[in-house]
């Protein structure tokens, strides 16, 4: 009996605390999350959607069924019904999580529910020791904001219906001691290595995307092509315009060397400096420096400009793209385009 009574104390209790519509059964629990700082102003079904997994749309169903409940840091906030610690209907979309709020949501098995409406984000992997320090160390710079690692030949940044081994899964190793893994801020392609920058918290991977969008990050890429061009360490303007077609795989990018042509009106602008700093036989070794940060910029620019595929480029190489061409290239692996160094400007200069 003195069970029983407890019990029916606790269970009303927490109805009364929380003010949850309907029975409690006691199968559901409360997952209860705290905004930091890090994650301030942000949209109440995006920070649950960040931090369950769980598609917006539901987050939003479960908003509207009074699931989700808010315990703010200050109560005195015109978009709460104070007393009932919910967010007022016409708020519920638009109100902006504040550092210390306490957001609780109703459910059995928040994992399990994710699982079930969204498998393929669900892949958080436990990761053994030894991958841990396989991962880790591709490691070549690390401070409070900012990873930056040496990506392999082969390894996807982002995953996709077919690739199931990408950076974007393995971020959850590169934590450490963080409340969140560290994002990605721009990509390289699967055969490309080299620097890949992550964002330590939200804030710094704002910071740095917009970096990249600016293109006021310095980067310099180094890249053995099939075709010998004499040395020459002047920097060498490329400004061709490319244009895409095809869709994903198969999407190919296209110089447009003809600035009368009618195509112009679909180009993006792409520019790109180069140096040569070595040649032998049908090879050469060059850096380049994009100016802007177009999809298969330098890959294109030297198949069509420079009339140098890179090596190991299967789908720019010349007699694929040239229908002119006499030469019989055969594929190679890996591509041998690296990128090599960067210049962050932020609180401080970072080379990397």
């Amino acid at each position: 009996m003195l069970k029983y009574n407890f019990c029916r104390w606790f269970s009303s209790s927490l109805i009364s605390k929380y003010n949850f519509t309907g029975s409690l059964n006691s199968h559901f629990k409360f997952h209860e999350y705290v905004v930091n700082d890090d994650e301030s102003d942000m949209r109440l079904d995006r920070y649950l959607h960040l931090r369950t997994n769980l598609p917006t749309s539901t987050i939003q169903k479960k908003i509207r069924k009074n699931e989700v409940k808010l315990k703010p840091l200050a109560h005195e906030n015109e978009e709460l019904d104070s007393n009932e610690m919910r967010i007022k209907k016409t708020k519920t979309l638009s109100y902006k999580v504040r550092p210390g709020d306490v957001v609780l949501v109703r459910s059995t098995d928040l994992y399990k529910e994710a699982k079930l409406v969204r498998p393929t984000r669900l892949a958080i992997k436990s990761f053994s020791e030894n991958e841990i320090e396989s991962i880790r160390s591709m490691i070549v710079y690390k401070d409070d904001e900012i990873i930056v690692i040496n990506k392999p030949q082969g390894l996807a940044t982002q995953g996709g219906p077919k690739t199931l081994k990408h950076v974007d899964g393995l971020l959850h190793a590169l934590q450490f001691d963080y409340p969140d893994p560290p994002r990605l801020v721009h990509r390289l392609d699967k055969n490309t290595t080299g620097a890949l920058v992550l964002g330590r918290t939200r804030s710094a991977a704002g910071k740095l995307s917009h970096l990249f969008r600016e293109s006021t990050i310095e980067k310099m890429y180094v890249a053995i092509v099939t075709k010998f061009l004499p040395r020459n360490l002047a920097h060498t303007k490329i400004s061709i315009p490319i244009r895409y077609g095809g869709k994903p795989p198969f999407e190919k990018v296209t110089c447009i060397l003809d600035k009368e042509s009618s195509l112009m009106a679909n180009c993006k602008t792409a520019i790109t400096y180069y140096q040569v700093i070595a040649g032998t036989g049908n090879y050469s070794l060059l850096r380049l420096y994009p100016q802007t940060g177009r999809k298969h910029q330098l890959r294109s620019h030297c198949a069509y400009v420079l009339k140098a595929p890179i090596l190991g480029d299967d789908k720019y190489r010349l007699d694929k793209i040239d229908k002119t061409s006499t030469r019989s290239e055969t594929s190679f692996e890996p591509m041998y385009l690296h990128l090599n160094r960067l210049v962050i400007h932020v609180r401080k200069n970072i080379y990397i």
